[in-house]
């Protein structure tokens, strides 16, 4: 239904250190199924979500509800599909899901009932938060400040870092952070951390990467933090994102951070570096508490050191 995409930094679908084991292991519930074998396909996919701490590629799951609901275990298919619902938008604007025939078996089951009632209570609610003006803003904000990034390397395949051209790239880039920020200070000045309930989720987010990227002047991001911090405890923000402002920020007060999001590159060797972090015994434990992964696997992710 939904191809698998990643953003740098800024992802809907994660990239993991375990990922090698995992693609096999999906691979292998993927010919277990089309064998015939649905419940060894279901626990199959069970093994590849718990090489990756229970998280796993929206398809995937999907996969594994239409095994369960095979095998004839439709809590366990009603259980992958409410995640799906739940954490993702996966499901969402689209209808055709609830047509697929391998759900046939456990559509006069009750979870089966009430995650159809669940889903169209959120497309109300979806419809609602798209409605307000602010949503369509931010959302314009979040792929403005996702398109310097992203088009970054196809502008160096034909214009070297010191040319011209690209020197014209990058004033553009910090003109467009820096607007953003100054519409971004408006809206929060006015209407305070718009969560999910409010805006839409790619705009809710917006504000986080708007002041993730304002770093050039650590006053700006040093301003908001506070109310992103109540963010997160109201649920209006992730804790996993305040986590990289946390960290944004001691980095930008030449202190060491705490959750080792931030990474630089070595002058002398080009080494991509995990910059300083405070009590490093720690690390993966304070990791863990606001839903990132181990370091190790980060490390991988980002192809860099730790030079403890």
């Amino acid at each position: 239904m939904h191809a698998r995409f990643f953003i740098l930094l800024f992802f809907s679908v994660p990239v993991f250190g375990q990922d090698t084991d995992y693609q096999m292991l999906v691979r292998q519930a993927d010919s277990l199924f089309r064998q015939g074998e649905f419940r060894a396909s279901a626990k199959k996919y069970t093994d590849a979500f718990e090489v990756l701490g229970w998280r796993g590629y929206s398809d995937d799951r999907f996969a594994a509800a239409r095994a369960w609901s095979r095998a004839d275990v439709p809590d366990s298919a009603v259980f992958q599909l409410k995640r799906l619902l739940d954490k993702t938008d996966f499901l969402d604007n689209n209808k055709n899901w609830m047509l697929e025939p391998d759900f046939v078996a456990i559509q006069n089951d009750f979870g089966w009932q009430r995650l159809i009632t669940q889903w169209n209570l959120k497309q109300e609610k979806l419809e609602k938060t798209r409605a307000n003006p602010l949503s369509i803003e931010l959302e314009q904000i979040h792929y403005l400040d996702q398109y310097y990034r992203v088009k970054r390397d196809s502008v160096l395949e034909f214009h070297s870092p010191e040319s011209p051209e690209m020197q014209d790239w990058m004033r553009r880039w910090i003109l467009q952070d820096s607007l953003n920020y100054l519409r971004v200070n408006e809206i929060l000045e006015k209407h305070g951390w718009l969560g999910p309930d409010e805006v839409t989720e790619y705009a809710s987010r917006a504000l986080w990467l708007v002041l993730q990227h304002a770093d050039r002047n650590v006053k700006n991001q040093e301003k908001w933090l506070p109310t992103m911090r109540e963010a997160v405890l109201a649920g209006k923000a992730k804790a996993a994102d305040l986590a990289y402002l946390e960290d944004r920020v001691l980095k930008n007060q030449g202190k060491p951070q705490r959750y080792g999001s931030q990474m630089y590159t070595d002058p002398t060797t080009k080494e991509f570096v995990l910059y300083p972090v405070e009590d490093p015994a720690n690390l993966d434990a304070r990791r863990k508490a606001v839903g990132l992964g181990p370091i190790k696997n980060y490390l991988e992710q980002m192809g860099g050191t730790w030079k403890q």
